[in-house]
């Protein structure tokens, strides 16, 4: 939406420029009608033609310019963890917007009740032309198909008014003053449309002009307008006679010599202009395409000259499923050993509902996933490539090494609660589906920030896909204790440097209170035959207010499994 409106505006700008600087002092007033009613419109439309000619397609791209880097840590990140996000956060963008299309519908509403009011106390006469007299007033000017003019003009002054305000209705320059107030409680937040109609307004008082000096005297029309006292309605959207601000202008193109037929060439410029509009929309339409906007690439592949695939790339994609309205993700991170495609399965239907390519190292949020059930399959190897199966375009690599299904279940299936529709998100990594058969991991290679001495009878519940993300003091180290409100006993001991985030995952059901310890040189000691971690130089002790509630909630969709934020910097500056 965002590049819609500016490519809008960039349109408009472009078209009232080529105006001004190009057509505005010529006085082919008919044809420069056409175009300020037309351009507009037509920066409205061509933002959504796209023509195939101007497309290359093409499955690799160079990306000089990543949107967004992100270095992710493999020590932090190492399990699945979820977040719920609730989906009905209020728009307050679409609240702005229909609040302004509101007002100036009311703004429009009163200046035609101002004129109706005008129109019921003045005297009206019959005539070929609605004439409308207003009583002790010199004003003159013409609506729709009224013409108003005041009864303290003289009688020359009036006859030259009606032929000048006849042209008005005749042209039904109404219309374009109509068209143009439509355009302003839809676009009101565009100052161009404003632009557009002061434009139109004093462009209609050129062609009523023209057409009046035809039938009188030049002369006397200016002389008319010069000595005339001034008395205006404040109704931007009336074509008024003696409008002060325009009579410099009108006098000036009476003058103006006519112009030659070969300036209407000026309008052939719109020829190269239009092509380039529709080159651009067409080649950033195909740019979008290929590069998702959430696509989110480590730092380490900026000096590479390898060409980047799309992590949702095109083909494979044709038949992907998306819901817009939902605003969930998938969030994975692959590790460093290999290039991965990941196949994200419906458990109901057993179907492909998207493919993810991923290089090493490499960090990407697939978003707008379908309510539902899903799980992972998961393809390891080097040398991306596509292929065409019983009609089906499958990626594939060249060079696999592994296949396998990821054990966990996403159920993305959004829970009503008290507090509103929450859609759940997940967040998971790679690393622990493919590891080398040679490597021995323990507890501390796993959790590195779990110390395995004081977590010797740690608790876990591998079921619950929570956690608690920590972000430690930037003053000193912290040792944090996850105590049992209900047992008073610690299920967890962390340790963690200066500045840190780290992920406590798989907390078993319960309410827990943090247990904190700053200081330095952490070392451990075993006092009655339990192994404690504590620092040779303590600071300070601490415990957290926060009751943190990790108990689920079963609602009619499932599990909604509690995680928390909580940085402790706060705590540390107390």
């Amino acid at each position: 939406m965002v590049q819609y409106i500016l490519q809008i505006l960039i349109l408009q700008i472009s078209f009232l420029a080529i105006y001004d600087f190009l057509l505005k002092k010529d006085t082919f007033f008919n044809w420069n009608r056409i175009y300020l009613i037309l351009t507009p419109i037509a920066s409205l439309i061509l933002p959504f033609i796209k023509i195939d000619f101007f497309k290359t397609e093409t499955s690799q791209v160079y990306v000089s310019k990543l949107e967004r880097i992100i270095t992710v840590s493999s020590e932090n990140i190492t399990a699945i963890t979820i977040n719920n996000t609730s989906s009905n956060t209020i728009n307050w963008w679409l609240i702005a917007y229909f609040t302004g299309v509101l007002t100036n519908i009311i703004i429009l509403a009163l200046k035609l009740y101002k004129l109706n009011i005008l129109k019921s106390i003045a005297t009206k006469t019959k005539s070929k032309n609605n004439i409308v007299i207003l009583p002790n007033s010199s004003q003159a000017f013409s609506f729709w198909n009224t013409i108003y003019i005041g009864d303290a003009l003289n009688t020359k002054e009036k006859e030259q008014i009606l032929i000048h305000e006849t042209v008005h209705l005749s042209q039904k320059h109404s219309l374009d003053q109509i068209w143009f107030e439509l355009l302003k409680i839809v676009l009101w937040w565009n100052p161009i449309i404003y632009i557009y109609q002061s434009r139109v307004t004093i462009l209609h008082e050129y062609i009523a002009d023209a057409i009046v000096v035809k039938t009188i005297n030049k002369k006397t029309y200016i002389q008319q307008l010069l000595n005339t006292t001034f008395q205006t309605q404040e109704i931007p959207f009336i074509n008024q006679f003696y409008n002060q601000s325009l009579i410099k202008k009108r006098i000036l193109m009476l003058l103006k010599t006519k112009s030659k037929t070969t300036s209407k060439f000026k309008y052939l410029i719109l020829a190269p202009v239009l092509i380039g509009i529709l080159i651009y929309t067409s080649c950033s339409d195909n740019e979008n395409q290929i590069k998702n906007s959430t696509t989110i690439e480590n730092s380490k592949n900026l000096n590479s000259s390898k060409p980047l695939i799309s992590q949702e790339p095109k083909c494979p994609n044709q038949n992907s499923l998306y819901e817009k309205k939902l605003d969930n993700y998938l969030s994975i991170r692959n590790g460093k050993n290999h290039e991965a495609i990941i196949n994200i399965i419906s458990v109901e239907t057993s179907k492909k509902i998207r493919t993810i390519y991923f290089s090493k190292n490499q960090t990407y949020f697939s978003r707008n996933i379908p309510e539902g059930k899903y799980k992972l399959h998961i393809t390891y190897g080097e040398d991306y490539a596509e292929k065409m199966v019983d009609g089906k375009c499958l990626a594939y690599f060249k060079n696999e090494k592994e296949k396998v299904t990821n054990e966990n279940l996403f159920d993305f299936n959004g829970v009503k609660t008290d507090t509103g529709y929450h859609t759940p998100s997940y967040s998971i990594s790679l690393d622990k589906n493919f590891i080398d058969p040679n490597r021995k991991e323990t507890l501390t290679t796993r959790r590195t920030n779990e110390p395995e001495c004081p977590n010797q009878n740690a608790e876990y519940n591998n079921e619950l896909d929570n956690y608690l993300k920590i972000t430690s003091s930037k003053n000193s180290e912290s040792i944090i204790h996850v105590t049992s409100i209900k047992s008073s006993k610690s299920i967890r001991t962390i340790h963690l440097g200066k500045n840190q985030i780290y992920l406590i995952k798989n907390i078993p059901e319960g309410k827990y209170q943090l247990h904190i310890t700053y200081g330095k040189n952490y070392s451990e000691k075993t006092i009655n035959g339990e192994c404690i971690a504590y620092f040779k130089i303590e600071n300070k002790k601490t415990i957290n207010k926060n009751i943190l509630d990790f108990n689920t909630l079963k609602t009619d969709r499932g599990l909604n499994v509690p995680s928390y934020n909580l940085d402790l910097s706060i705590d540390d500056n107390k």
